[in-house]
Order: C-alpha cells, then structure tokens, then sequence
C-alpha cells in the first residue's frame, strides 16, 4: 500500500541533545532508498531544522513551523506557505507588548531572506533559544527598539516566551481567532516556560499533513509525535503513534505507544513495520 509517514521533530525524532541519532539517520536513510515515503512535520524553521536534517536524504516535501511552510527539497522552493495578515500582527505585537511580554517575530523580506526581529532576553527560556542560536552564527536574529520594520515584511508567526500565567491572557484574547492559528504549550528544553505561537489560521499541522496526503496521493497517513501542538496531526491521520517520553494526551491520542526519543523509537518502529510488510 502506499502509506505516508510524518514525523515531528523535537522530542520525537530529535533526542535530548537535539540531533537526530545516527542510529535514526543509518536506519531512515535505508528505508528511504528502498522505498519508504517519510518526511517531517515540524514547528521548527528550516534555517533551524536543516543542520540537524542534513544527514537525512529526504525525497519528499517537508512542513516548517507548523505548517507556514511545505519545501519541496527536490526544486529547493515551498510549494505552500501561509503568512499573517498585517493588521492582525500588529494587533498581537501589541497586546504582547500590554501584557508586559517580549514578541519574537519571524518574517521573510521583500527578498525572500528569513528574519527574526526581537527587543532583548528577558528570562531563561528566551536565552535558551535566542542565544543557542546567535551562538552559531544564526543570521535571521536581529535585535531591535520597535518592529516598525517587521510590518512591512511578510509576517510568518509572532511568539512569546514566558511563564505560563504571564501568557494566558494574551492566549484566551487570541485562541478561536477566525484569521489565526494559536498554538500555546510548554517549552520542552526549559521547564516552568511555555510558547504562545500565533500565525495565520491554516499555519497548522493538520491541515498541512492532508495536503501531503492528498498531494502524494497516499492511500494511508502514519504519524509519530510527542506534544499538544502535534494533537491536530494525530486527529488526520489514519494511525498515530506517541513516542514512550509523549505529553500525556498525545499517548491518550495515540493507536500505540513506542519507544522513547532517546531509544531511536521513530527509526525503530519503522525499521520493524517496513520489515513485516516486506514479508508479507
């Protein structure tokens, strides 16, 4: 049959130092070049997903951010991408700015060329993420005084990081938004912070994941994940499948439980399937 799998990435397919294994890598690179069709979906950039994918030899479209973005590696374009409206950027960098928060905000210039416009680091979580990333030379973070300039951009998603009861207020004003995706949950790498992500309102993985499996064609979707913002993906599927470290109700969600990110459960679970049904 032709089934379709989608993985996400952090604490599904990454382990806890944030790379895939190279048990994972030896394991899919094999079963791509015999046929399996696997991508991934992930809320991560391609700027921050395509160093730690690297090694993967992917044939098929991939799904950035949460659905902003399908990039079809083969042409090197997306052949999706989903922006914020103006005016509703300008509505959410501002009642983040109200609520005492800090918008990190993510756009594509009139060139194409990836930017994220922030004020400063203001709590752990925030130096986590901002710092790891201008530590290694990542050019798409600049640091600014207002985000006049990220307006006349195209806005891909703007985001807050912070302790959950600094953003409940901002996320009961914006979630069932019409024109908005919201995405709020924890921050699996710093304990005691969550994200509150806002983008445009087909920016998701459910919808992303169907467009794949209708666009591939595939008669069955398979998925792999670990968090809430991964429930949407669950519900498309025909079968979805928590890895053993998974939120509680993404495991209540799920057909099976695997092995653990840190156990290469994604790679291994696949290893076996593909196995079977090729014995079939």
């Amino acid at each position: 049959m032709n089934h379709l799998y989608i993985s996400d990435l952090d604490g599904t397919l990454l382990n806890n130092n944030q790379t895939v294994s190279q048990e994972s890598v030896a394991i899919l690179n094999g079963l791509i070049n015999q046929g399996l069709q696997f991508t991934i979906a992930t809320a991560r950039s391609f700027d921050s997903a395509f160093k730690l994918l690297e090694e993967i030899q992917f044939k098929l479209p991939l799904v950035f951010m949460n659905g902003i973005f399908i990039y079809d590696p083969k042409t090197k374009r997306n052949i999706q991408s989903h922006f914020l409206a103006p005016q509703l950027a300008a509505d959410v960098i501002n009642t983040y700015e109200q609520d005492g928060l800090n918008p990190i905000v993510y756009t594509l210039d009139h060139e194409l060329r990836p930017h994220v416009y922030f004020k400063g680091i203001f709590n752990a979580s925030e130096d986590n993420y901002i710092s790891s990333r201008v530590s290694k030379g990542d050019p798409r973070f600049k640091r600014v005084t207002n985000y006049e300039a990220s307006l006349e951009e195209s806005i891909i998603m703007v985001n807050a990081i912070e302790a959950p009861e600094r953003l409940i207020a901002a996320y009961e004003k914006f979630n069932g938004h019409p024109g908005m995706m919201v995405h709020y949950g924890a921050d699996i790498y710093s304990p005691g912070y969550h994200w509150l992500e806002i983008g445009d309102r087909k920016a998701n993985k459910r919808d992303a994941v169907l467009f794949l499996k209708e666009y591939l064609q595939a008669e069955r979707l398979i998925c792999f994940g670990d968090h809430l913002n991964d429930l949407g993906m669950f519900e498309a599927a025909d079968e979805k499948y928590a890895v053993a470290n998974a939120h509680h109700d993404i495991i209540k969600a799920s057909t099976a439980l695997l092995l653990s990110n840190e156990e290469h459960g994604v790679a291994a679970y696949l290893k076996s399937r593909f196995q079977k049904e090729e014995n079939l």
